[in-house]
């Protein structure tokens, strides 16, 4: 369908204008209007519009905005950015479509600009940079430099998007070995608010380079990430799953494990507790980026009875969607998370607290399928060391964790209907208070939240420190000097006020 200045102005007729920014009438048919964007802006009631709202992974996310574009090239978005900014239309930022909250990766009274469609993987041999677009998956990314026997430090489920995942740090398989994924990030092409084109990296903006490993869309539109590859495609890895009785012989050895990680940094460890919707599962995520068969580092977790297995070794590409799990589209999902000490009483807490919610959640919704997964990874000083070596980020973590190692939790919760989910959703924040206030009275809490896992109202980029908030507020007011990224857009995570 090719999308006319008319059929624009018809939807900006049904469209109230905005009270302090642009219309749906300016915005929609401005954009319309550049031939280079002839047949890439879609409007409700269309299609090729409606089609792109069934390819969220969470309904959640889903906004139905006055209309979409979708750019094929770095000039697309520089001339979307002029209109963006001329035209002072709100807008929302969308990737791979995977963070889950409302307002995470679209916007209702706007428009949305949707990088599908740049999603392209390319290698340079010679440098051993992967250059990634933003649009691509994780999934595309693996398979694209499968052929050349390379993998990037990049998602751990196929379906997460590679812009938003690796500038809001990136938690890899890799990450005890090479650092977060954004601390692999060789250069960042950036369209900035007024269209103009710039490089970021060591040596050419580099405040702006730093700034965008871990601060997220708050500086300009990400338009291909060239990351330094992990020249090899293999890893070994696997689910494990054990019998709830083993719960504190499990939750024991994921405290050893967390306390040892430096000295077996391929090895990496994730133990979760879930409720799939019929019963409570205890598992484990074991891994190793050198493709080691049963590595040492896990020999306290090979001790402890199991009742099924799926470790293996391959193609990063090929194991990869294992941990995806089915990701049917139209379920209602929400993810929190928070950081602690390397406390199993943390553990325990959350995983009788999962009971206790879980039971709460089926009485409040009896006829809803839903599921409530709680899943604990290391933060370490081996994790945190990479990123000084490779010009730093802004994640804030060299503090947090200078008293050793640390727990990543995360609440994950699916819900199947939007009514089951009102129902759900404050049982869950109360199940996240929960833990908050738990940690807090034991002394633990390190109050900081991973922004790939944070739920809209958890304000990550606050907890990354005033040292980090300092140096992301400066890129802000340089490179964005009208903010244009802090007042128009309407997605993601925003700079503290």
């Amino acid at each position: 369908m090719k999308v006319s200045i008319a059929s624009a102005l018809v939807l900006a007729a049904a469209v109230p204008a905005a009270t302090a920014a642009g219309d749906a009438s300016c915005c929609c048919s401005a954009l319309a209007a550049i031939p280079a964007l002839k047949g890439k802006v879609y409007v409700p009631e269309s299609a090729k519009y409606e089609a792109r709202l069934q390819t969220y992974y969470s309904a959640n996310a889903a906004l139905a905005p006055w209309c979409m574009v979708l750019p094929e090239s770095t000039k697309d978005v520089s001339s979307i950015a002029k209109v963006i900014s001329n035209k002072q239309c709100p807008f929302g930022m969308r990737s791979g479509a995977h963070s889950a909250w409302k307002g995470s990766n679209g916007i209702e009274k706007g428009v949305t600009i949707d990088f599908s469609y740049m999603n392209a993987t390319t290698y340079d041999s010679k440098k051993k940079i992967a250059s990634i677009q933003p649009g691509s998956n994780w999934g595309e990314a693996y398979e694209a430099l499968n052929k050349y026997g390379v993998a990037a430090v990049g998602g751990r489920a196929s379906v997460v998007g590679v812009g938003g995942f690796t500038t809001g740090g990136g938690y890899s398989f890799h990450t005890n070995a090479r650092g977060f994924s954004c601390d692999n990030v060789a250069n960042f092409e950036v369209v900035l608010a007024d269209g103009s084109i710039v490089n970021a990296n060591k040596s050419k903006n580099a405040d702006l380079w730093k700034a965008l490993k871990g601060g997220s869309g708050n500086f300009g539109f990400v338009t291909r990430i060239d990351q330094y590859v992990v020249e090899s495609n293999k890893l070994w890895g696997g689910f494990v799953t054990y019998d709830l009785s083993e719960r504190d012989t499990v939750f024991q050895s994921y405290i050893d494990f967390a306390e040892n990680m430096d000295s077996d940094l391929a090895s990496q460890l994730i133990v979760s507790v879930q409720w799939d919707g019929t019963k409570r599962l205890l598992l484990s995520v074991l891994s190793n980026s050198d493709a080691i068969d049963n590595a040492p580092a896990f020999d306290e977790m090979f001790a402890i009875a199991n009742t099924s297995t799926t470790l293996s070794t391959g193609d990063i590409a090929d194991l990869v969607p294992q941990f995806t799990g089915p990701t049917p589209l139209g379920l209602y999902a929400n993810w929190m998370a928070g950081l602690t000490s390397n406390d199993i009483r943390v553990m325990k807490f959350v995983e009788r607290k999962h009971l206790e919610y879980v039971n709460k959640m089926k009485a409040a919704a009896p006829d809803s399928v839903f599921s409530v997964l709680v899943q604990f990874q290391p933060v370490t000083q081996s994790m945190v060391q990479h990123s000084s070596k490779a010009g730093g980020n802004v994640l804030g973590l060299e503090d947090i964790v200078a008293d050793g190692a640390t727990i990543m939790w995360l609440i994950a919760v699916t819900v199947d209907t939007e009514a089951n989910q009102k129902k759900i959703a404050p049982l869950t924040l109360q199940y996240r208070n929960a833990v908050n206030a738990y940690a807090t009275k034991i002394g633990v809490n390190k109050n900081w939240n991973y922004l790939n896992y944070a739920l809209g109202d958890q304000e990550p980029i606050k907890h990354y420190g005033a040292k980090s908030v300092k140096i992301l507020k400066a890129a802000a007011k340089k490179y964005d000097p009208k903010a244009v990224f802090q007042k128009l857009r309407g997605s993601g995570f925003k700079l503290p006020a």
